[in-house]
């Protein structure tokens, strides 16, 4: 089964609820992200996955790891990040990536399974014993 975590800009006092409700009434999202947000969240992804597939259009940019399916799409002022399946390896990946477009992109990540913030979700997955080197280990099995 799918696994997908969201992010958006939230107004100041906005609860999650009413940040995710706001995002299901707007379908146009508008420009693709900034050129040197882009550059960087590519260059860290591309450190923690390796060689990733990219796409940019006027509207989204799109990364794409064929290996394990994992696909981020950035926009200006939200983005996806969904992985194929629950396999915790995958996973573990999934919520380091999404701490990238947090710190790159200044959006906010919400995982809508756990119906919590990405950063206390992924306390559910010990992701503080998760290193980059153990998680470069886990892709090239």
């Amino acid at each position: 089964m799918s696994y997908a975590l969201m992010f958006m800009r939230r107004q100041p006092g906005q609860t999650w609820d009413e940040a995710l409700e706001a995002a299901d009434d707007y379908h146009d999202f508008g420009a693709g992200p900034d050129a040197a947000v882009w550059q960087r969240v590519v260059g860290r992804a591309r450190f923690l996955l390796g060689e990733v597939a990219l796409r940019m259009t006027d509207d989204c940019g799109t990364l794409h790891h064929e290996r394990t399916g994992l696909r981020l799409l950035l926009f200006a002022d939200s983005a996806e990040l969904t992985v194929p399946d629950d396999d915790t390896a995958l996973l573990r990946t999934m919520f380091l990536l999404g701490q990238v477009v947090e710190e790159e992109t200044g959006l906010e990540g919400f995982d809508p399974r756990q119906a919590k913030p990405i950063r206390e979700a992924a306390a559910n997955l010990d992701l503080g014993a998760a290193s980059f080197e153990s998680v470069a280990r886990i892709l090239s099995e």
